[in-house]
């Protein structure tokens, strides 16, 4: 029986309640079955009773009343269907007499019930079974299992559109990331795609969002790390941290490792640094050039950083592209304020909106949004407590081109011009033209 064909119906709540005790039977399956002294019967048990409850809750009528029901129903229903099959694996294993105390699969270790976020397209992937794949050699299993629990990110899809302007990243992202996914056999050899990608340029700009829209739109496995993912007090344990990343991603391929203010992990290396982030970074470097994968591998390396001059040198070159994600221009300016108003009551016309986006000049992304949300409060602060309690919503008056000029007052640019002609002299010696 495929559980994909079902087609949403109505009862999200209904749906959840059999989630919610399939999760306590798996819970109880799992406290059984990882103890070697465990009761396996039991956990089959229980493995048998969350399954009932998950086919339960994705055959509910579930058809839902807006978008945003939709979405949560469709990722509620995602999670269960992948817990299903990861249940059905498990009971299968252990009705076997011969191999009744067989590794679990690490998506339903220590978390159940959808832990870990799969896309679309690593369906089949997910499916294969990480302890026993020829990418986990000599890989420790618990720093395997870190990486699944801590690195793949699960936050909302980004959408393409959702990001504004910034119209040199897209083309180059389509052309390295989402073109060779939909056409693999074109990109080979020569035209194989790179594996290394820099995005540059001040704070607040969409570098990690457009990150995160490249790998929804591609349909990418998608790790966001940082240096808390990476580092540990523990001698050695941060080395294979990364080496695991790594043989994670070859193992949940097409692949992007994205890493949020890389100059934090693979600064300019200096003699008295400390001998762990000097083998961290090393350990880093060779597992970026591929020593342990092929050609073949779909693994993209993408990194961002508002301080490029800090990159170490080794670590810049496997950085092939270097993309300057700039200050959002005045079409961008307005498209920003556009679409942060649009779920408000205004008053500014197609005027006084090209006014805005003129006097808002240097602004950030991340500014406009705060001027937004200032400006905002605009129609709230004319009146006392007393009245904001009283005075239904529809009688609130809409936000002024006004509100915006009085929030321009406190809410100020944040990138300093010394911070743009750094950035800009370094793109013009190192960032693609």
């Amino acid at each position: 029986m495929s559980y994909y064909k079902i087609v949403p119906k109505t009862g999200y709540s209904k749906m959840k309640t059999h989630h919610d005790v399939a999760y306590r039977h798996l819970t109880n399956a799992l406290e059984h079955d990882e103890k070697p002294s465990g009761d396996k019967a039991k956990a089959l048990s229980y493995y048998r009773a969350g399954l009932k409850e998950l086919e339960k809750g994705v055959s509910v009528d579930t058809r839902g009343k807006d978008q945003e029901e939709n979405a949560k129903i469709e990722k509620l229903r995602d999670k269960m269907i992948t817990n299903i099959e990861l249940c059905q694996a498990r009971i299968t294993i252990l009705t076997k007499p011969a191999s009744p105390t067989s590794s679990l699969p690490s998506s339903l270790t220590r978390q159940p019930l959808g832990s870990v976020k799969k896309s679309s397209s690593t369906d089949q992937s997910d499916k294969r079974p990480h302890t026993n794949s020829s990418n986990f050699k000599g890989v420790d299993p618990n720093m395997v299992q870190a990486i699944l629990d801590d690195v793949i990110d699960s936050g909302p899809a980004v959408q393409w559109d959702d990001v504004v302007g910034l119209d040199l990243p897209k083309r180059t992202l389509e052309e390295i990331v989402i073109l060779p996914a939909l056409r693999p056999e074109l990109f080979t050899g020569l035209r194989s795609p790179a594996k290394g990608l820099l995005l540059f340029g001040p704070p607040g700009n969409g570098k990690t969002m457009i990150a995160k829209a490249v790998a929804n739109k591609s349909q990418c496995t998608f790790f966001c790390i940082s240096a808390s993912s990476l580092t540990s007090k523990w001698h050695g344990e941060s080395e294979k941290l990364v080496k695991a990343l790594f043989a994670v991603a070859r193992d949940r391929q097409p692949s992007i490792i994205f890493i949020d203010e890389v100059d934090s992990i693979l600064g300019r290396r200096k003699e008295n640094e400390h001998d762990a982030m000097r083998r961290l970074k090393n350990e880093f470097l060779l597992s970026f050039d591929g020593m342990q994968s092929s050609e073949d591998d779909r693994i993209l390396v993408m990194a961002a950083t508002n301080r490029p001059e800090e990159i170490d040198e080794a670590a810049l070159r496997r950085f092939v592209q270097r993309i300057y994600v700039p200050l959002p221009q005045f079409e961008a300016r307005r498209a920003i304020i556009t679409n942060l108003l649009r779920k408000h009551r205004h008053s500014l016309s197609n005027n006084q909106l090209n006014q805005l986006s003129k006097k808002t000049d240097n602004y950030s992304a991340s500014d406009l949004t705060a001027l937004a949300r200032d400006a905002a409060f605009g129609p709230i602060r004319g009146m006392n407590a007393v009245e904001v309690s009283l005075v239904p919503t529809e009688q609130v008056r809409p936000i002024s081109y006004e509100d915006f000029i009085q929030s321009m007052k406190t809410i100020r640019p944040s990138v300093s011009p010394d911070t743009l002609s750094t950035l800009q002299t370094w793109s013009k010696q190192y960032g693609a033209t």
